[in-house]
């Protein structure tokens, strides 16, 4: 299955014209050259990314945890001091369930054949992103999802926004989130690697 070299040029114009509608509003530093070799292939387009996060936010429906409706109350795209005073100060004055998570790195990549796909996908694998997988959509659309699998989520208050962590839990927790985002930051630099032979 593969899609037409017109079609997919097309709909790659289309993707990286379009408008960023992530709340960040552009590429992550981290995996900005990554993304831009990926994109310099014909092959290839990515849809969407994140070089990965630790984030404290707050659910605005408790009976259900959807994305729209969470708060973002503090986020980070590198490592954070375990007496980070943003962090403290945000945890208390807020409302309701609070959760500090470690988002890893994510990649969304359409590609134009699955050949392609697989090839993109080896290298995933190859670097123990083993969360990755292929979509295959409507039209012919075919999307990679290059996942890592080290997330972490952890509530630090109840439903009416009391603490339930003491700070040095809370410490003990930023620095095992620190720790998750030290390997991912490895595993992007691997993942780029062999990306780097691929495309050679």
């Amino acid at each position: 299955m593969e899609m037409t070299v017109k079609c997919f040029k097309n709909q790659k114009k289309q993707i990286l014209d379009g408008v960023d509608l992530s709340k960040k509003g552009s590429f992550d530093v981290l995996i900005s050259d990554l993304i831009c070799k990926i994109n310099g292939h014909n092959e290839y387009v990515t849809t969407s990314s994140c070089s990965g996060r630790i984030l404290l936010y707050a659910h605005q429906n408790n009976s259900e945890r959807r994305k729209q409706d969470c708060t973002w109350l503090y986020v980070s795209h590198d490592y954070i001091s375990e007496e980070e005073d943003e962090l403290h100060k945000k945890l208390a004055t807020s409302t309701g369930e609070v959760c500090l998570k470690f988002e890893p790195f994510i990649l969304h990549v359409q590609c134009r054949t699955i050949e392609s796909a697989k090839s993109l996908q080896t290298c995933a694998l190859n670097c123990g992103l083993r969360n990755s997988g292929l979509v295959i959509g409507n039209h012919g659309k075919i999307i990679l999802g290059v996942r890592c699998s080290n997330g972490m989520e952890i509530p630090v208050t109840d439903d009416q926004g009391t603490v339930l962590v003491r700070d040095e839990y809370l410490r003990f927790i930023v620095m095992k989130m620190n720790s998750r985002m030290d390997e991912n930051k490895k595993v992007i630099s691997r993942f780029e690697s062999e990306v780097d032979r691929l495309l050679k």
